[in-house]
């Protein structure tokens, strides 16, 4: 599938040499629009489909930051990528504030631009290989039940039915609402699929309707039970006349995830919430339920966990979730290491506040230190290098067992990822700047070399690749041109007895009147006296 794009930039030459530079048909992407401000992207946007915008912050009219707000909240399913020659912590976080796919920073060379396209094309097939594979599901549903009976369920348990509205559902005996006193919900995940014995790995389509399968051929007709799919996962709702039954309900649950495990390789955790005295309340359950499933890596007993066995006057569960993730490696790829201390300052306060015990504490810092791994991942670094060997989840814990401690290491460790990111985009940089000089090298012959095509040939604008040659070689352009001609002018004079104008047009001066003019001033005798001193 083509995916359709529109750029935005302000800088002609950066669209044009986007536009030419890649091969976008190749990474499955076809440009329909290029425009110099915001404006132009929503007026175009009104009247065209497009799949994902890529657009520079600071433009004319209407800067990035204010176009992506105006595209989510118009057009929600355009993906955004951002690329901006402003390395500015501000300006990341409120990128990602909009959810966008990649940040990218100038200067962009074509082999990063055609990496971040194939990593770009890789999410928008993903997604919609899933909303696809959802389309499957839901039709696999309407083979299998009634929709209207599984609709109804998820209202249940989601809160979205009152109680008035449930005393009419009763009327239509969609299930055995009046037989029963008390219920309780159940929620199976699958977290892990193993491979068989002969090689086979059974792919997590699949894997959902073996567990669904087995969940209604495994519950006893003395148990009454309503199975329904739910985007979390598999739910059951259970009706019972006595709390006391809902020992033989876990048991059975337990039963369920040995034999997936055993038979299929299919590791699922079935959390189940409190019982209820009313239907109305199984949304509470349902909530406990999903509660429960977070405590899975902590659990001792199997893969089957009650909220009624956790002890919530002790316990307390906090996972680094994505919204914490975001603004701990946002501040490790974009900021300074203020910003990194500041998140980190938040993150031990919150933790303070929350009080937890000790195996609630280790859950918390086990998500962290696996966090910071992906994070590390994702940005293609040496885990070893960086961490100074694999980290240890255990060892971490027991050697950092308090919020302060473990902060500090934290923030350590931030610290060090973000100078690694500092000198990732210094050396490329650095790499950008080595690659003009060598095509200078190759090229100070040519009367035509100058700074607009050394600077195309990298893929830059000639305002930033004039300033970034400027830092790292502490010459402009000119200079450095003018300088490399005079070395190799000065070595001819010297070892050729090359007439002084064939001297001038080797070096790349059609006149050699100018290039007299040009090596005085550089070696303060002209090109004959220095022929002569040579000799």
């Amino acid at each position: 599938m083509n995916y359709r794009v529109v750029l935005a930039d302000d800088e002609p030459e950066v669209l044009r040499s986007i536009q030419r530079t890649l091969d976008w048909e190749k990474y499955g992407f076809s440009v329909v629009g290029a425009f110099l401000n915001g404006l132009d992207v929503l007026e175009f946007l009104e009247n065209h489909d497009v799949d994902i915008v890529f657009t520079d912050i600071r433009m004319p009219f209407m800067d990035g930051i204010e176009l992506m707000h105006k595209i989510k909240e118009k057009y929600p399913y355009i993906k955004l990528v951002i690329i901006s020659g402003y390395d500015d912590f501000q300006y990341a976080k409120e990128a990602l504030i909009h959810g966008v796919l990649d940040y990218i920073l100038k200067p962009i060379n074509a082999r990063e631009m055609s990496e971040v396209l194939q990593k770009v094309k890789d999410k928008m097939d993903t997604e919609l290989e899933e909303k696809q594979s959802i389309q499957k599901l839901r039709n696999l549903y309407l083979e299998n039940q009634p929709i209207i009976r599984e609709n109804f369920l998820n209202r249940l348990v989601l809160g979205n039915i009152k109680a008035k509205a449930l005393q009419e559902e009763k009327k239509t005996g969609l299930i055995r609402m009046g037989e029963y006193k008390y219920w309780a919900t159940a929620l199976a995940q699958i977290y892990q699929i193993e491979q068989k014995d002969h090689g086979e790995t059974m792919d997590s389509q699949l894997a959902s309707i073996y567990i669904r399968n087995l969940i209604r051929n495994s519950i006893s007709d003395d148990i009454y039970y309503e199975a329904f799919y739910n985007p979390l996962g598999e739910c059951i709702l259970f009706g019972m006349n006595e709390p006391e039954e809902m020992e033989k309900i876990l048991l059975k649950l337990n039963d369920i995830a040995k034999e997936s495990k055993r038979v299929m390789k299919i590791k699922a955790a079935i959390g189940v919430g409190k019982i209820k005295d009313e239907l109305i309340k199984v949304k509470e359950s349902f909530e406990e339920a999903k509660e429960a499933l977070s405590y899975r890596k902590m659990s001792q007993d199997g893969d089957v966990i009650y909220m009624e066995d956790i002890d919530k006057s002790e316990q307390v569960i906090l996972l680094f979730d994505e919204k914490a993730q975001d603004k701990l490696f946002t501040a490790v790829k974009f900021g300074k290491e203020e910003d990194i201390h500041a998140v980190i300052r938040k993150m031990k306060e919150y933790l303070i506040k929350a009080d937890m015990s000790s195996s609630s504490y280790q859950a918390y810092s086990m998500s962290v230190i696996n966090a910071l791994l992906v994070f590390a991942r994702q940005q293609d670094l040496e885990i070893e290098e960086v961490f100074d060997g694999i980290p240890n989840y255990l060892e971490i814990m027991q050697k950092y067992a308090s919020a302060d401690t473990f902060m500090e290491w934290l923030e350590e460790q931030c610290i060090r990822l973000n100078a690694n990111q500092g000198r990732e985009r210094e050396n490329k940089a650095k790499g950008i700047i080595e690659e003009a000089k060598q095509k200078i090298q190759e090229e100070f012959g040519d009367p035509d070399i100058g700074l607009e095509k050394i600077a195309a040939e990298v893929g830059l604008t000639q305002t930033y690749f004039s300033s970034l040659f400027k830092k790292e070689t502490g010459m402009s352009f000119v200079e450095y041109l003018t300088d490399t001609r005079m070395k190799e002018a000065m070595r001819l004079l010297k070892e050729t007895s090359e007439k002084i104008y064939v001297v001038a047009q080797k070096v790349g001066y059609l006149e050699s009147g100018y290039f007299s003019h040009v090596f005085k001033k550089k070696y303060g005798m002209s090109p004959i006296q220095c022929r002569r001193q040579g000799q």
